[in-house]
């Protein structure tokens, strides 16, 4: 589906959300943005290689340098949401406080994606044994650093779940791509991925689905700005 084609889409979707439909998966959405395309985390940054828009207005403007997980994470989400017919009762202000959060707007906490998208009331929270191909995930590691990524699949030993693959955007893929990374607590794999300090969440399949009125499990410590999720070694 190329730019074009998408606007019209949106532009259908906002008009008549029962056109809405959600046949697209969140990984084949997320595959629609190419590979590398380099790595940019800087201040002032958007994230996005390209812009992020909603009802004429920018949310992000393109960056030519490259890109970093919470902007790639956030331009898929909002793809997929507006395929999905989830947007078509958002404000743009709405759009700009679900920007924030999914950022780490002070006052937030660690969830980031979970708040985000429960606040906007397009996705719910997932526990994280229960995490699915294409549900949104914060991850963070030993020593502060965070990372925001979309869930591919697990990485199981022994019957043990040791890590999991993602994708978003990091150094050491260039920008955009799959990573695999460990738990701090498998053996033999120096992970620093904190098996309770990761949160994921789900976007609902329509609007007729509502989100759990049930709270995100976060544990509430500390603010989003206390780490970096944009930095992913």
């Amino acid at each position: 589906m190329n730019s074009l084609e998408r606007r019209v889409l949106g532009m259908l979707l906002l008009a008549c959300p029962a056109l809405a439909f959600a046949e697209r998966s969140v990984v084949e959405i997320a595959r629609e943005f190419p590979d590398g395309g380099g790595y940019h985390w800087v201040a002032g940054a958007s994230g996005v290689k390209e812009p992020v828009t909603f009802r004429g207005e920018t949310l992000l403007e393109a960056c030519d340098e490259g890109s970093f997980c919470c902007g790639y994470t956030f331009a898929v989400a909002v793809r997929a949401a507006e395929e999905r017919g989830l947007l078509a009762d958002k404000s743009v202000e709405e759009m700009k406080r679900f920007l924030k959060l999914w950022y780490g707007a002070p006052g937030g906490d660690k969830t980031l994606v979970v708040l985000a998208a429960q606040t906007l009331g397009v996705g719910r929270a997932t526990p994280l044994d229960e995490a699915e191909p294409g549900d949104f995930v914060q991850l963070w590691r030993e020593g502060g650093s965070g990372h925001s990524v979309i869930f591919l699949e697990w990485v199981e030993e022994a019957n043990q779940r040791v890590g999991f693959r993602y994708r978003s955007s990091q150094p050491a893929t260039d920008g955009v791509g799959d990573r695999t990374e460990y738990f701090a607590d498998a053996p033999d794999h120096d992970g620093r991925v904190l098996r309770d300090q990761t949160y994921a969440c789900r976007l609902l399949e329509s609007p007729t689905i509502t989100a759990s009125e049930t709270p995100h499990t976060a544990d509430g410590s500390g603010t989003a700005t206390e780490a970096t999720p944009g930095v992913a070694p």
